[in-house]
């Protein structure tokens, strides 16, 4: 075995193509000749640099740690995933440390496509394809589905009850992709990403759309790292007794999670051992002037739940300024987060006082309180914290007209 990191190895390159390189040539070999390499404008050797840094050891991992600050979002992207992988504990962490929105798997992670019949499945690794139901029908009955990585299954059209008849069409049913995915689990069964929900990342409109139980799908897929819904809420879930080892992000993107108080209850009754990022847009919540939601969210907000819970988002909420208060109380989920998401809400400076008055705030790395009710003081104050702090925009922006009206919620019902 060659000791010498220096000399040319079995992954690294040599100036000069495939002939031999001259007496005098250079021979771009060992940890030298991937730190030359990393420096190229060309992307596809700065990523192929990326993926062999790692065959180097520790400086090797530092190497790909450094990455995470390339000007080349693509290369970020690359690393971060290769860190993920391969990385260990040292690049985990280094990714909470420097670059936490990276650190997370989501639909980021693969490079969306529409799903093209013609073509159909081709070098599936790293994409997310994009179909409708009848797209899905033809997807499922190809030879390669099996080594699908990733669904997006985009629905267009708001349900009735919601919207004045004929307002909107619907091509599709949440509820036959439900069925469907369902009964093609042996063939999906590298699936590790699944989206179902409204096609438009709208958000005043998303939660017209009529959503059911998404609890089958974590039961038949144990491979699924991401499950993200957009809609409004219907059918409460029912969890039973259900343990999923592998899922990692759980996203609810909706204004009616409370139209069933016991939803949030339910969804807090699921065992997720590896989930880092959950995130919930709350909507409305406000009953004749009562909060009827903060008190569902007290397991999640004391900690007491998801041990390896890295980003919590709490968006979209009328009721922004209890929530604040319930954090700042111990014991608190906030010790041990890399990113609190409190944004796109009605969080006013009497919440954002109480989180600049907690000390244990300055250990995030993010503190995310944009599209709120905050002050100019107030965003002025907030910049002092030791964390990163997101403020802008806010509803009440004093430069613009805000489009928010009266304190709304982004999915104000």
């Amino acid at each position: 075995m060659n000791n010498n990191s220096n000399q040319p190895g079995q992954f690294d390159a040599v100036l000069g193509g495939e002939a031999p390189p001259p007496v005098s040539g250079v021979v771009l070999g060992g940890i030298e000749g991937v730190k030359n390499r990393l420096k190229s404008s060309v992307i596809e050797v700065k990523l192929a640099a990326i993926s062999e840094a790692l065959n180097y050891g520790d400086m090797g991992l530092d190497l790909v740690i450094n990455t995470l600050m390339d000007s080349s979002e693509q290369a970020q992207r690359f690393a971060a995933r290769l860190l993920k992988q391969r990385g260990g504990d040292k690049g985990k962490q280094a990714l909470l440390s420097f670059a936490p929105w990276l650190f997370f798997t989501k639909l980021e992670d693969w490079t969306r496509e529409n799903f093209n019949p013609e073509v159909g499945i081709n070098d599936p690794e790293g994409k997310a394809y994009v179909v409708n139901l009848e797209l899905l029908k033809i997807l499922l009955q190809d030879s390669h589905t099996s080594k699908i990585e990733a669904l997006s299954c985009e629905i267009r059209g708001f349900n009735h009850n919601y919207v004045p008849h004929g307002s909107y069409s619907i091509d599709d049913n949440f509820d036959d992709y439900i069925k469907l995915i369902l009964d093609a689990d042996d063939k999906l069964a590298n699936l590790k990403y699944l989206f179902i929900g409204n096609a438009e990342a709208h958000p005043f409109m998303s939660s017209y759309l009529e959503l059911g139980d998404v609890t089958p799908v974590l039961r038949n897929f144990p491979k699924l790292e991401v499950l993200q819904v957009r809609g409004g809420w219907c059918s409460p879930i029912r969890p039973k007794p259900l343990r999923h080892e592998y899922l990692k992000t759980l996203i609810f993107e909706t204004g009616l999670i409370f139209i069933n108080s016991d939803t949030v209850d339910q969804i807090f009754q699921l065992d997720l051992p590896a989930l880092e990022y959950l995130e919930l847009w709350l909507g409305g919540c406000h009953r004749y002037g009562s909060d009827i939601g903060t008190k569902h969210l007290l397991p999640i907000i004391s900690g007491e739940l998801f041990p390896n819970l890295k980003y919590l988002g709490l968006r979209s909420s009328d009721y922004s300024d209890n929530i604040a208060m319930c954090l700042t109380e111990l014991p608190t989920i906030i010790d041990r987060l890399a990113i609190l998401d409190l944004s796109m809400g009605t969080l006013t400076d009497e919440g954002a006082k109480a989180l600049l008055n907690f000390p244990s705030i300055n250990q995030l790395h993010t503190l995310d309180v944009s599209m709120n009710y905050l002050s100019t003081n107030m965003i002025e104050e907030l910049s002092q914290l030791d964390c990163q702090v997101i403020t802008n925009p806010q509803a009440n922006d004093e430069n613009e007209e805000s489009e928010f009206g009266d304190r709304y919620t982004c999915l104000y019902e």
